[in-house]
């Protein structure tokens, strides 16, 4: 039986209750504005001052807003301790999605400087080794030109081009290409036929020439598919710092920073975890209490019927 015997509504309080409500004519002094405003608010959480924060962490607080109202919506929580309950359960949800903001943010900045620091380095070399295949195959251009033979002059400025101290195996390509220029310019223009379309015997010049010029291509093409090799390999790793696998482990957080942020998360989901926990406890306790009133005001009811 209940301790504390509900009034029972009749037509005559309801008229009275109507009354006094159309009478009430609301706050009028700026006090009472402010105190009437504030009954709105959910536990001071939408105060211009959390609002100001937010803005300033880059958040909406509109966004969260919508988060509380829909917990709200979604609980329907009684006024007192299920509405602060929920209130930080909106928090408890809010940090963790600021957590994963936060964390995003740090992944991308490691992936950032790591994709820039891993292009700085593979730049360079990839850069450098085709330069020395565009000038090898210059060399090979100057010497499969049939006419005019490659001058001194020429020769000096494509060897130049490889720099003061070019690799070793390019190195010992010079003299041969300096051979092969001398011996080009010693012998005669290439002439096939003449004009009775007889073949010309070739010269002992031109036979040098030729000697020279195929042991030139023997080496100057085992020494050009090293480097293109190279390049190919230098091309292969230059494509795969954007990769989908070295984004991700560019990603995977190496810092306390980050793991702190993982910690955060992890924190206010347990918080949130023991929040809605004990929402549910409270409001299956209240359910309980109203039950038991209702049945005892009615067994109450059944004894005054019967006295």
């Amino acid at each position: 039986m209940s301790l504390i015997r509900k009034q029972k509504m009749t037509e005559k309080n309801l008229a009275a209750k109507r009354r006094n409500g159309r009478q009430g004519r609301g706050p009028v002094t700026p006090t009472g504005k402010a105190h009437s405003a504030a009954a709105m608010l959910r536990h001071g959480f939408y105060s211009r001052a959390q609002d100001e924060a937010m803005i300033a962490l880059g958040e909406d607080p509109k966004e969260y807003r919508g988060l509380l109202q829909s917990l709200v919506d979604d609980l329907e929580p009684c006024a007192g301790l299920q509405s602060e309950l929920v209130v930080r359960m909106g928090r408890a949800l809010w940090r963790m999605q600021r957590a994963e903001r936060m964390q995003d943010g740090l992944a991308i900045k490691r992936v950032q400087s790591g994709l820039q620091t891993e292009q700085l380095a593979a730049t360079p070399r990839l850069l450098k080794n085709h330069e020395l295949c565009e000038r090898l195959y210059a060399i090979g251009r100057m010497m499969n030109r049939p006419d005019p033979p490659p001058s001194a002059a020429e020769i000096e400025a494509l060897l130049d081009a490889f720099g003061d101290n070019p690799p070793h195996d390019i190195q010992e390509l010079f003299p041969l290409v300096r051979s092969f220029g001398e011996a080009a310019a010693k012998a005669p223009r290439p002439v096939s036929e003449n004009s009775n379309n007889q073949a010309i015997p070739s010269s002992a010049a031109e036979q040098e020439c030729d000697l020279v010029r195929e042991k030139l291509d023997r080496a100057l093409t085992e020494v050009a598919l090293h480097y293109q090799r190279a390049e190919d390999l230098l091309m292969e790793m230059y494509e795969k710092v954007k990769s989908p696998e070295n984004i991700a482990a560019l990603m995977a957080p190496k810092n306390e920073k980050a793991m702190l942020m993982q910690r955060m998360e992890d924190s206010n989901l347990r918080q949130l975890w023991r929040l809605t926990k004990m929402f549910l406890m409270v409001k299956r306790s209240r359910r309980s209490v109203e039950s038991d009133e209702s049945s005892h005001s009615g067994d109450y009811s059944d004894e005054n019927e019967a006295s």
